[in-house]
């Protein structure tokens, strides 16, 4: 299986713009999504006490977690890693790609947050699933969720933000935008106009991010070996706002 580990992402908001990252992502917006997470989960795996989170980043979703669970993070970008252990000192941090590690330990639980979308091809997705697979116990559980499909993505959709921390101002633009359809991704891209005190700095940046119909998923769920099962994630598109976006929950059994 060949994996491209050597990207043609930029993904700086991950490496030198990782610094916006709690500006624009702050780690109370993560509320919602992090305790229906523990909820599921206890629901299901009521004893469950360790918790593999595959793909990290900058710890947002863990500063909820930790409150139920003993947490091992990974993710492959140093810079994020970083804002993780500071907000997050007590939960373990290890550099390393979610499609290749192998820890040599078990776990309760593993969840594969967003993290997902930067998988680039159905193999990739595949191999981030069996990652999850070869670290749980048995019967151990895997909580994912779909956050772009063919069905709900928006051509040329685009979003604009505003965000303020002590004296630095953002704009922040994304716009998706699928030049194939017959593929298997996506381009966002970032603008984000930043003031610091009069002073406009414009940074863009450009994500190559995978797409995949939801049977796909299941079905490379089950081809790992999980008993699979569908449900529904629902959460505030953004905490300003009182419309709603559902998202395909996937829960997998490791037999």
């Amino acid at each position: 299986m060949k994996l491209k580990l050597g990207s043609h992402e930029t993904m700086r908001l991950y490496k030198d713009l990782s610094w916006l990252w709690p500006i624009i992502s702050p780690p109370d917006t993560y509320l919602e999504e992090g305790e229906f997470f523990i909820r599921k989960i206890k629901e299901i795996a009521p004893d469950t006490g360790s918790l593999l989170n595959l793909g990290c980043g900058g710890g947002h979703l863990d500063s909820i977690l930790k409150r139920a669970f003993a947490i091992t993070g990974f993710d492959m970008n140093p810079e994020m890693l970083l804002l993780a252990k500071r907000l997050n000192p007590e939960v373990e941090y290890l550099l390393n790609d979610m499609r290749v590690a192998r820890l040599n330990r078990e776990f309760d639980a593993a969840v594969i947050h967003d993290s997902s979308v930067h998988m680039e091809s159905l193999e990739e997705l595949r191999a981030a699933f069996l990652t999850a697979y070869v670290h749980l116990k048995k019967r151990g559980l895997l909580v994912t969720y779909v956050e772009e499909w063919p069905e709900h993505f928006i051509q040329n959709r685009t979003e604009v933000q505003f965000f303020r921390k002590d004296n630095i101002e953002i704009t922040y633009i994304e716009n998706n935008y699928d030049p194939d359809p017959n593929d298997e991704t996506y381009e966002c891209t970032y603008l984000y106009l930043i003031r610091r005190e009069g002073f406009l700095d414009i940074q863009t940046d450009r994500h190559i991010l995978g797409m995949f119909p939801v049977k796909q998923w299941m079905a490379a769920m089950q081809e790992i070996g999980f008993e699979v099962t569908a449900g529904e994630l629902i959460l505030s598109k953004r905490p300003d706002s009182a419309s709603l976006e559902k998202y395909p929950l996937l829960i997998g059994i490791k037999k």
